[in-house]
């Protein structure tokens, strides 16, 4: 046994005690009774609440601050753009962005009964997130049962009705908040990974494709973001970090490289002021692009039969 094994033996619990929600191996475990032991108690209602929903898509990156929010609510609107009827789930507890970049950042959460009732955004996209039900000045010590607690919440009491998209924000890397996402979240269609041009954002973001892919969770595609500064004087693009990340990552996943998102001020701007930039400058060269994604996406769905047609 090398001294890596026995660290590992110490530190995390490889039998089967036939206790799978917790288990290490969850993803990589073949036994029949893995998926069924999840949905029990009021876990149950979960498949019922969420039948409505016809496709549900992560977004995952590595690290913290590569953009997964941004994705998030651009690639909803894109949708939506569309003519598609979305949600965004927020599964980010320690700062959830949703509600302020989707323009709904003050408004809380209904309760309608037992029901809480989702926040609607601009073309009618549903929003769902801890940032419409805590105060911004609030202070929470998210403990791991919490978060779970809270993400059993948005799945069995959220009134969702009939949606073409839910696209799920998760937080960084592999940690259990996105873990519960891939375990409790039914019939997921797929993801998209978004990086930054570094080399160490490259490593961490492919860990989460691979988990994405132990779970059974196809990948689309890469989106890079922070690219590189378009000069405002010149137009010219200058690579401030690194040139060709997310490229790479791509063909390491040997995935489809989907588009580049540049740092630019109509980027941060748009974000702050709750007004996604695929919509509010539908002809800039990244919204096309992003739009691109969207309908190829959308169309590779259709193909399943599952969506309605416009």
């Amino acid at each position: 046994m090398t001294e890596q094994q026995a660290v590992l033996g110490i530190n995390v619990d490889l039998s089967c005690d036939q206790n799978c929600e917790d288990c290490e191996k969850y993803f990589i475990c073949h036994l029949p009774q893995r998926k069924a032991s999840l949905f029990v108690g009021r876990l149950a209602k979960i498949p019922g609440n969420m039948a409505g929903v016809k496709h549900k898509i992560l977004i995952i990156g590595g690290k913290g601050g590569v953009g997964k929010t941004l994705l998030a609510a651009n690639f909803a609107t894109a949708l939506a753009m569309l003519g598609r009827r979305v949600s965004i789930l927020d599964q980010v507890f320690d700062g959830p962005c949703i509600p302020r970049m989707m323009g709904v950042e003050g408004q809380g959460i209904n309760l309608d009964g037992n029901t809480l009732v989702p926040v609607e955004a601009l073309l009618n996209i549903q929003t769902v997130s801890m940032g419409l039900i805590l105060d911004e000045q609030d202070v929470v010590t998210w403990f791991a049962d919490m978060k779970k607690n809270a993400t059993e919440e948005f799945l069995t009491s959220v009134r969702y009705g009939e949606r073409d998209y839910l696209i799920v924000d998760v937080p960084a890397g592999t940690s259990a908040d996105t873990t519960n996402a891939l375990k409790f979240i039914p019939e997921l269609d797929g993801a998209l990974i978004i990086t930054i041009p570094s080399q160490v954002s490259q490593a961490v973001a492919y860990k989460g494709a691979m988990l994405c892919r132990q779970a059974g969770i196809e990948v689309y595609g890469v989106v890079e973001n922070l690219s590189g500064y378009i000069c405002t004087g010149c137009g010219s693009k200058i690579h401030v970090f690194q040139e060709g990340g997310g490229k790479k990552l791509a063909e390491m996943l040997d995935v489809p490289f989907l588009m580049e998102i540049p740092m630019d001020r109509m980027v941060a701007d748009a974000a702050d002021e709750g007004d996604p930039f695929v919509h509010r400058y539908p002809q800039w060269e990244p919204s096309l692009e992003l739009l691109e994604v969207a309908r190829q996406i959308d169309k590779r769905l259709q193909a399943k039969g599952k969506l309605s047609r416009l």
